[in-house]
């Protein structure tokens, strides 16, 4: 496989630090671009640090070409503080971010979704996800890949306390049965499946569920 150009954004996420790790070591990139809005901390000589305003994606001129977009962006709804601050991170940005990398000339794009999205769910949350991704799929992408995990493990910066006695909770439960897709799953698990996945050669919009990431 050529040497391609991945573009991360939401690279200082829990998810996103995995992924940009993960692609600076893999041998299918030779360039990794980050947007961020400040430095990452790190240094690779395949990183290249872009600081972008997310607010004004449509509005760049200088937007970098890649072949795969991975797109690790989203918040939480306390964070954001209201329905309209989180619309803004979790769709606008997430969309302009796919069409314009679209008009660069990019290929591929990856979208950290979650489960249970539903552009028709009476739960704000996951019809933001599922508008997202429909709309999306409307885009001239080679192929597009959306990953929908179900509870995400691992080290964050930020406290969430709702979320760390969820995943204390459910490590008491026994996933089985029907509620095997509703088991925790690591964030370096969900990485290793978009990394796996990278290697494809697809056409099309492909989804992948938590269940069928654990498997990978």
């Amino acid at each position: 496989m050529d040497s391609k150009t991945a573009i991360i954004a939401g690279a200082s996420g829990l998810i996103g630090k995995s992924l940009t790790q993960s692609l600076l070591q893999s041998k299918n990139y030779g360039q990794v671009i980050a947007l961020v809005r400040k430095p990452l901390g790190i240094q690779h000589e395949k990183l290249k640090e872009l600081t972008v305003d997310f607010d004004k994606l449509s509005e760049m001129t200088d937007f970098p070409k890649g072949d795969d977009v991975f797109c690790c962006l989203g918040t939480t709804m306390k964070k954001a503080g209201s329905k309209e601050a989180f619309y803004k991170v979790d769709f606008t940005y997430c969309y302009e971010l796919a069409k314009t990398a679209l008009s660069a000339g990019a290929d591929r794009f990856f979208l950290i979704s979650a489960m249970g999205s539903d552009k028709n769910s009476r739960f704000f949350y996951n019809r933001v996800k599922g508008e997202l991704e429909d709309k999306l799929s409307f885009l001239d992408y080679r192929t597009i890949y959306i990953f929908k995990p179900s509870l995400i493990r691992g080290p964050r910066e930020e406290r969430r306390p709702g979320e760390k006695f969820a995943q204390i909770f459910t490590r008491i439960i026994p996933f089985i049965g029907p509620l095997k897709k509703y088991k925790p799953i690591h964030a370096d698990k969900i990485v290793d499946a978009m990394m796996k996945v990278a290697r494809q050669e697809d056409k099309g919009c492909y989804f992948y569920e938590s269940e069928i990431m654990q498997k990978m």
